[in-house]
Parts: C-alpha cells; structure tokens; sequence
C-alpha cells in the first residue's frame, strides 16, 4: 500500500470526496458483478475493434482502489492509466503497467488531452450533478479514432436506498444514457443493457433496502450473503452471457462510442 501511494502523480489540487469507501472493500476482482461488468466491457470492446492483443493506452478515469484497472490490464496487453479524485482510494491501487493519477479530467492537462486509444467512465457519472461535461471532457483525452466507454446503472424504477448510500443521482435508460452521449464528436458504436437476470433481486433490494439508507446498505446490498449464494451469482452470469448478447433490459447499461 505505501508504495502504491508513493506512485500517485498528482496532476489536480486536493479535494474532499464522499464516496463510500465500504464499495472499495467489497468490489474486488472476485466479485460476481465485476467479472460480469468486465465481460461485458470486453465484448463491447471487441465490437468497437479496440484489439486486446495489441499495447494499447488507456484511461480508468473515476475508478478508485483501481480494481477494474487491474482487471483489464490482466485481460489485456493495454497499459491503463488510473485516475480519480479520491486520494485514499487510489493509495489501495495496486501497481500496474499504467500510472495512477490524481486528476480531475474536466480540467484536463494538455499532454494528456487525445492521448487515449480508450478511456473508460465505468459507474461515474451517475454520481455527478452535470454528467455530460464529465462525458465531454472523459472524450477529450480521446485519440481521433478512439473509444470512449461508459456504464452506469439501469432502470430508474429500481432506484433504491442502496442508490442513495452510493451516492447516485439518477439511474438510467438506454435512451438517456444516448442523450448524454449525444451531440459529442462522436459516433455510438454500440449501447445495450445486460444483468436482465438481476433485475428482480434489485427489485428484491429496493425492498429490503427501505426507504432510508443506514451504516449497512453498501455491504448488504452489494455483498452476496454467503460463498454458495456467490457461486450461484457467477453462475447466473455465465448463463445470462452465453443466451444474451444484448438483452432488452438490465440492471446496468454500457455503451462504447467512436471519437470522430
């Protein structure tokens, strides 16, 4: 951990973030949701043409303790830089291939503006008030020719006490989640909802989760209860990857688009 922190290049001035650092506790690479997300990821990525196989530059911006970072650098051969404005987040990042960075992209640094073959806003700007500039300005780091990645959760009907402890503003639709994309110098390559199969176990944690969120919403509504019930979550997974490649609703929805 300490040397991760002396690796943090801090490009932005300090600031305080209050996201919940219960999530950065639970989100590992293990975590049934993370490997479906990352699956996904790579899929829309395969389409887009963003090859795997080659060294390619990219950027996780927003993505805190830098799991999904580590995920797709051991998926890849791409050297991902990680950058977010959660400074004891990114102090448990472990080491990669990238940089870590202190960095707020709608500031963005010259030298880094239209460097990216890929960047990636993966469950960022549902936190944010104005979420098309952060899109806006996640594109600008973009090479011509590139790609630009989003996810964020799906369906505002599943908005719960959980979205709240999270910190999210809204949920969304694969139509506004195209409206945040649109007008950009870009060209949508591909947007599509997946987790159909957990849309009635959030229906289930909107439930459970009540009307107000306490000390233990991150981790039992993330969290499956037990090893067997994780077991049964990757399997669904696995079952739901192999039948769908674009299912008509989900709990998340993930689009690539195509710098111009």
């Amino acid at each position: 951990m300490i040397r991760a922190a002396m690796a943090i290049h801090y490009l932005s001035p300090v600031c305080d973030s209050a996201f919940p650092d219960d999530w950065y506790d639970l989100a590992d690479a293990s975590h049934f949701w993370m490997q479906w997300r990352l699956a996904v990821a790579l899929r829309l990525a395969d389409t887009a043409g963003v090859l795997r196989d080659e060294p390619l530059a990219a950027l996780d911006i927003g993505g805190g303790a830098g799991r999904f970072r580590q995920q797709l650098e051991a998926s890849t051969r791409w050297r991902v830089d990680l950058t977010d404005l959660n400074a004891e987040a990114l102090k448990r990042a472990p080491e990669g291939r990238g940089r870590i960075l202190y960095y707020d992209v709608t500031r963005p640094e010259p030298a880094l503006v239209g460097r990216y073959d890929a960047c990636f806003l993966f469950d960022v700007i549902e936190h944010v008030e104005e979420p098309r500039a952060l899109v806006a300005a996640g594109l600008e780091h973009v090479r011509s020719g590139g790609h630009l990645l989003v996810n964020v959760p799906a369906l505002p009907s599943l908005r719960s006490a959980y979205d709240d402890a999270a910190g999210h503003h809204r949920r969304y639709t694969r139509a506004s989640l195209s409206a945040e994309l649109s007008g950009l110098p870009a060209t949508t390559v591909d947007i599509r909802y997946w987790g159909l199969s957990l849309v009635p176990l959030l229906a289930l944690r909107k439930l459970v989760a009540g009307s107000k969120p306490d000390a233990d919403t991150i981790r039992t509504g993330f969290e499956p209860p037990n090893a067997l019930v994780h077991t049964g979550l990757k399997t669904l997974k696995s079952a739901e990857l192999a039948l769908f490649r674009n299912p008509p609703l989900g709990t998340s929805v993930m689009a690539v688009v195509r710098r111009d």
